[in-house]
């Protein structure tokens, strides 16, 4: 039986064997030098601006629209007329309800003068007391009419009043429901409240909806300054806040994400409602602190690895190792994660082509580099050595090419077949051939 091996994955295989022979004094592995440097944790997410609150401007009067007083983009100061109704079959039953006030307050008038008529004639036994009673409730009936008389006044005003909407506030218009000529009919006993004629918003400070993967959520917090990015301003950065961190869950493509609301200034206006954002939070950060690469930490499971790659004593270098605790974390504020590599861990370091081993203390890691509170100095080299899982694994490989043909294109006769005399050919061609 024959087997064949592709010429590629061969290749592979024996630089992966060749990498794992070299020297065994170190030559041949990097090294890095311990250094100052800048490390940070950061949270990325994407979202959109939307405004912090939006107003729908309704009118609950019915009749043509003469006038509007802003278009879609105008920024409006508070009070500024934005729509004005005909006014004119409100101004009418405006004088109507006030006309109807005018009367009843005459019949209130003519009441109480004949309840004041009624009580002295009540006193010389001039009428009876029922007649006296009856003035009484027509006094009181009359007060009542006044009453819904001037009710019905203040409501014709209101009425009159809404004819004209105007700005509650400042802000921009966002959108234009309706045009100059147009007749709305806004029934008053309308729960809706009344026909929608603009919406607007105060974009002066506006918010940005952010949706951050579940994994990463337990590293944010209120407070936490966000840098936001803009496609449309290319090369700038702006500066937020995380305004909430919102309870419910959404689940997009089998991703459970949260939506995270920040806070966004916007005093020169730049950001507009619907603008697609990408967001970073720092979630851990240190200045200029010493850091080697996280490739240079190694473990007890590394100690057999190790002493074969540097050609030691592997007795003397268990001895010389530290049994120490590693990658704890005790740490509850949020981005304690970014921190996960802090602890006890230990490295090689080269001291002037002597290989030695030193026990470090680790902090905040960003996954490329790690911080080194303890151990080493500025300026110590440390080699760079593969783990004990890439060395296993190099191992098996180097198994595997060995119990195959040693050069591309070969068979291996397999232990049953039967040696073929010379020049005989075995039927197949090696490939390329």
């Amino acid at each position: 039986m024959k087997r064949w091996i592709s010429l590629p994955l061969l290749t592979l295989l024996l630089v992966a064997c060749a990498k794992h022979e070299e020297s065994p004094a170190g030559r041949g592995y990097e090294s890095a030098v311990v250094a100052r440097s800048t490390l940070s944790i950061q949270v990325e997410a994407a979202g959109v601006i939307e405004p912090v609150r939006t107003v729908e401007l309704k009118s609950k009067a019915s009749g043509e629209i003469l006038e509007i007083g802003a278009d879609t983009g105008n920024t409006v100061a508070r009070g500024a007329l934005l729509v004005r109704i005909d006014p004119r079959t409100l101004r009418n039953r405006l004088g109507q309800a006030q006309a109807q006030l005018n009367a009843a307050k005459a019949r209130r008038v003519n009441a109480q003068s004949q309840l004041d008529r009624g009580r002295k004639l009540l006193a010389n036994a001039w009428i009876n007391p029922a007649d006296y009673d009856q003035l009484v409730l027509d006094v009181a009936t009359a007060e009542a009419d006044v009453v819904t008389q001037a009710v019905a006044v203040e409501n014709a005003r209101i009425a009159l009043d809404d004819t004209e909407v105007r700005a509650p506030g400042a802000g921009t218009i966002l959108t234009r429901r309706v045009e100059p000529g147009q007749v709305i009919s806004s029934p008053t006993m309308d729960v809706g409240g009344g026909t929608l004629l603009m919406t607007m918003a105060d974009l002066g400070q506006v918010r940005i909806r952010a949706r951050v993967d579940e994994t990463d959520i337990g590293k944010l917090a209120p407070g936490m300054r966000a840098a936001v990015t803009v496609a449309s301003y290319p090369g700038r950065t702006f500066a937020g806040t995380i305004e909430k961190i919102e309870p419910q869950a959404i689940v997009e493509q089998n991703v459970t994400l949260f939506p995270v609301l920040i806070a966004l200034p916007n005093a020169d206006g730049l950001m507009r409602p619907g603008m697609n954002v990408d967001v970073k939070f720092d979630v851990a950060r240190r200045e200029q602190v010493l850091a080697i690469p996280v490739t240079a930490l190694r473990t007890e499971r590394d100690t057999a690895v190790t002493a074969k790659l540097l050609g030691l004593d592997e007795a003397a270098l268990q001895a010389a190792v530290p049994t120490v605790p590693h990658g704890e974390d005790k740490s509850t504020h949020a981005g304690a994660a970014a921190t996960r590599f802090g602890g006890s861990f230990w490295v090689v370091a080269d001291r002037q082509g002597r290989f030695v081993p030193v026990p470090v203390m680790t902090g905040m890691t960003d996954l490329d580099q790690v911080e080194v509170t303890g151990g080493l100095a500025e300026g110590d080299k440390v080699l760079l050595l593969p783990s004990s899982s890439l060395v296993e694994t190099q191992e098996r490989l180097q198994n595997f090419v060995s119990s195959r043909a040693g050069i591309p294109g070969m068979t291996q006769k397999s232990a049953d077949e039967p040696a073929k005399p010379a020049g005989a050919g075995n039927g197949r061609q090696r490939p390329g051939t």
